[in-house]
């Protein structure tokens, strides 16, 4: 019941504040007033990764803040009910055993990572604006799911954070035990994979799956690849949030909030459906 209170307590300030719930920025944590409207979003993830947001936000759940803030920890109640995880976040004086949790909750995509690497890039102007929206939806509902904390902590070198490379490791792993598609499903992970006989898994540019194993190939190489990188980042981690608010919604039979008028109908969509 404590869970399904805060969800139900926080699409009522989503609804507060006029923020869609899959459009939440889990900085917001660490910050106790709104996030200005006016605010750089890549000034934000930089303070945020800086650790100079210091204070209890608006929906906090874990009572982090500053060098221990984790947004992808701060959701853990939409996890359990999602999933059944059984992390529980810790209070501030046990947030050294975090490392003990076997299953907790991690982001997907990387905006650092691509952020770092297109210092040594030329490309135009639009492509600020596409970062600015992947420094919001970085941590966004969309771009957190549970893994083993293993797991997470290894795919960084392999695959360096970028999830269409983590996706097509586990297809190769999971594709022939029989469960792919089972594992796709669990966790709504249709908008990174074709729907095609296997759901195969789609490349966030044509390419990328050939610089596995070379470190500074798995980034992007030009403005293209950067360019159709944000584009499909930021509508994946879209498409992927609206369809977890939607069941999270339904399970907890909350369809009476404005947001949900969005969701009512939709279906989630693959790849290939994808723009």
């Amino acid at each position: 019941m404590k869970g399904n209170t805060w969800i139900e307590g926080w699409f009522e300030k989503c609804e507060v504040l006029e923020i869609k719930p899959w459009e939440w920025d889990f900085k917001q944590s660490y910050i106790k007033e709104p996030i200005p409207k006016d605010k750089s979003s890549i000034e934000l993830i930089l303070d945020y990764k800086s650790r100079k947001l210091t204070e209890i936000g608006i929906c906090n759940v874990t009572k982090r803040r500053g060098r221990d803030a984790d947004c992808d920890k701060e959701p853990f109640y939409i996890y359990q009910l999602l999933w059944s995880t059984d992390y529980e976040p810790k209070s501030e004086s046990q947030l050294n055993l975090d490392r003990y949790n076997l299953i907790r909750g991690e982001t997907m995509n990387s905006f650092i990572t691509t952020f770092s690497h297109s210092k040594t890039l030329t490309y135009d102007s639009h492509i600020k604006h596409k970062f600015e929206k992947f420094a919001t939806a970085t941590h966004c509902i969309g771009n957190f799911t549970v893994l083993p904390h293993w797991m997470n902590t290894g795919r960084n070198r392999f695959s360096q954070d970028y999830w269409d490379v983590t996706m097509y490791s586990l297809f190769e792993f999971f594709q022939p035990l029989g469960c792919w598609k089972q594992f796709v499903a669990r966790y709504f992970l249709q908008p990174y994979v074709n729907d095609d006989e296997e759901w195969t898994v789609s490349e966030f540019w044509e390419g990328h799956f050939a610089g596995i194993g070379n470190y500074n190939q798995l980034k992007p190489q030009n403005e293209q690849e950067l360019s159709e990188y944000l584009h499909k980042v930021n509508l994946r981690i879209e498409e992927r949030g609206k369809w977890m608010i939607k069941k999270v919604c339904e399970e907890l039979k909350l369809q009476h909030f404005t947001f949900y008028d969005e969701l009512k109908d939709r279906q989630i969509r693959f790849s290939n459906e994808l723009n």
